[in-house]
């Protein structure tokens, strides 16, 4: 397959240097801790959309049917996955940053990530973040864990010292483990760090989102506004608290997470 026609671009990449985060809906983004995170950044930066994938060649559509909007019997909008690039100025000036929020594919993940490396100049890369989320034995109760694998050695000592836990694992991966690998090939930096979500947690989980994108700014060297976000964690909270006062079998829940995860917390084991 010619990786290069998949990736189209509506503005050349111009910085000196750039950072990448990319975030990917689906297996790797449980309870969308990575994707609101990226998100967030995205528009708190005010990224620009420069370019997208197309995802004819890795996507079936029976799994992830395309979206469509009808009004009063006409054809209004028909979206399949979307996977966009953004761009945004970072300081210094002469330093970028690139945001690629998409979905993880079904298949050809190889062109997948080509698509992506095509337009990055090896030399000129300083750190690629992958961003993913994942269901955990851990209470709200305690900080948010965020753990993370590496490209090199020196990666990993970099992310102990961000507060990000290595992790221990051997099982089935995301598509985060192959831009690892191709990374490396490629002489690129990277790392791909994950959210612990809480297992009840029923939708977003904006508090090990915060965390998450906290360590990501700190691995990156990037400043960005964390305000809207906190506040956000901070009432996703307060909620969960509340419910714990209210609901006698939440609470016995919460706290046996607790004792389990005092007592008998191992490494960070997570889907790669």
């Amino acid at each position: 397959m010619d990786e290069k026609k998949y990736l189209h671009l509506s503005k050349k990449i111009n910085f000196k240097t750039v950072n990448v985060v990319a975030a990917f809906a689906g297996w790797p983004d449980a309870k969308r801790v990575a994707t609101f995170a990226a998100e967030y950044l995205r528009d708190k930066l005010k990224a620009e959309k420069i370019g997208e994938i197309d995802p004819t060649p890795f996507y079936d559509f029976v799994i992830e049917r395309p979206l469509i909007n009808i009004k009063n019997g006409l054809m209004k909008d028909y979206t399949p996955p979307i996977n966009e690039l953004y761009a945004a100025k970072t300081r210094p000036a002469t330093q970028g940053l690139l945001i690629l929020i998409g979905m993880e594919p079904h298949s050809n993940w190889r062109e997948y990530a080509e698509s992506l490396f095509q337009t990055l100049d090896p030399g000129k890369v300083d750190l690629i973040c992958l961003l993913g989320g994942l269901v955990d034995h851990i209470p709200h109760t305690v900080e948010p864990l965020i753990s993370g694998v590496a490209s090199t050695p020196e990666l990993v000592a970099e992310m102990k010292q961000k507060g990000v836990e290595p992790a221990e694992y051997s099982g089935p991966s995301s598509i985060h483990s192959l831009v690892l690998r191709q990374s490396k090939r490629k002489g690129i930096p990277a790392v791909s760090i994950w959210g612990h979500a809480p297992e009840y947690v029923d939708d977003v989980d904006p508090r090990t989102a915060h965390q998450l994108l906290g360590k990501a700014k700190a691995l990156l060297n990037i400043e960005v506004d964390m305000e809207e976000l906190q506040m956000e964690a901070n009432l996703f909270q307060k909620q969960l608290d509340s419910l714990m006062k209210q609901d006698h079998s939440f609470a016995e829940l919460v706290h046996k997470l607790e004792i389990e995860y005092r007592n008998s917390r191992r490494s960070p084991g997570y889907v790669a």
